[in-house]
């Protein structure tokens, strides 16, 4: 069948209206949607669509505040090592893991993040600088959250909670979670802060990880866990330049003989690394009496990609039960550890972390 020039040109017209009018229609749309200004963590402002339909998280710690939000149904791409890491919020949202690529951590990649079109992008450990790249190079609206920590900046940490939660409507969630917190860490200083005979047992955290495991000398001054729970790190006054919260702190074995803590804990995740170092007939062995006494334990790992909270506040129990035992006997731990990453993750994955690293445990008979 021949089209006359006539046809032709009628086909085309009705082609090409057809085309105005969608594209037309998407850009309305887009033009359509309600936008409101916000106030990053950086003191940005950033223009954002009232409601938010998908989300990706970058860089340390983003993803895992979009699962504390139990705001997961709205990530539209992880980074790519997420898919394998062995976190705990991943142990509890193992649907993450089949999402599409954001690309590599700590940034992820400009061409899969256009892909994926997320609404807004959260961003932590970032720059005013390099959100307004982001921003700029991808057309996306770039959040920057700041992770805080557990001990110094717990209200900062709260407060990037607060924003991720206001811009999803997940507030009351928010809401929930910090108060579970703030109620937990005055249980712990309540029933530590007048222990039974006044004294406070002098304690000390080795081979805590950063970027993979490490040995015994590697510890932590501000070991969130000691503090809440009114024990005294023997770290905690080792000369600022020794600590590096990046990069990891570290000390002599010998400085750890000299002070010579009443109870000493190990990161887990080093131990396959610090287990020839403190066992029976290492030196540390000969020169601690918390080692000679069998009085060292296993702490889950807390450092990877960020802090974990829930790691930490759950070792901040057990290590309350180890130091006070008759201040915590009425604590069933199991239950209480259970309970803690069910409030954080909305589940309980400790089962799934002993096939990892093993339980919160006493180690002393597995170093003979």
């Amino acid at each position: 069948m021949r089209f006359s020039h006539f046809q032709y040109l009628l086909v085309s017209l009705l082609l090409i209206g057809f085309l105005t009018v969608g594209c037309s229609g998407e850009r309305a749309h887009q033009q359509d949607r309600e936008i409101r200004i916000i106030e990053d963590m950086l003191g940005r402002e950033v223009a954002i669509p009232v409601s938010i339909e998908s989300v990706v998280c970058l860089r340390a710690g983003a993803l895992r505040m979009l699962v504390y939000l139990d705001a997961t149904e709205y990530a539209a791409a992880i980074e790519e090592p997420e898919r394998t890491a062995e976190r705990p919020y991943l142990m509890a949202r193992s649907e993450l893991r089949l999402l599409p690529s954001a690309g590599p951590l700590m940034g992820g990649d400009l061409e899969l993040l256009v892909a994926a079109a997320p609404d807004v992008i959260f961003m932590t450990f970032t720059t005013s600088g390099q959100a307004d790249q982001l921003q700029s190079r991808t057309g996306i609206p770039v959040i920057a959250l700041e992770y805080g920590d557990f001990s110094h900046r717990r209200d900062t940490f709260f407060e990037s909670l607060q924003l991720m939660a206001s811009v999803l409507g997940k507030e009351e969630r928010a809401d929930q979670l910090i108060a579970y917190v703030e109620d937990s860490l005055e249980n712990l200083n309540h029933r530590t802060s007048n222990p039974a005979g006044g004294d406070q047992p002098s304690v000390y955290i080795g081979g805590v990880s950063y970027s993979g495991t490490q040995g015994i000398s590697s510890t932590e001054p501000f070991y969130p866990p000691f503090r809440f729970v009114n024990a005294s790190n023997v770290a905690e006054n080792i000369s600022e330049r020794m600590v590096n919260p990046i990069q990891g702190t570290f000390v002599d074995k010998e400085q750890i003989i000299l002070w010579n803590p009443d109870v000493m804990f190990v990161d887990l995740a080093s131990l396959s690394v610090t287990r020839s170092e403190i066992s029976i007939g290492s030196p540390l062995y000969s020169g601690t009496s918390a080692l000679r006494n069998g009085q060292v334990y296993g702490l889950l790992p807390y450092n990877n990609y960020a802090a974990n909270y829930e790691n930490i506040l759950a070792n901040s129990w057990y290590v309350g039960s180890v130091l006070y035992p008759e201040a915590f006997s009425d604590v069933d731990l199991q239950k209480k550890v259970n309970e803690v990453f069910e409030a954080f993750l909305g589940r309980s994955v400790y089962e799934d972390m002993q096939k990892v690293w093993g339980e919160l445990r006493r180690l002393d008979r597995e170093l003979l």
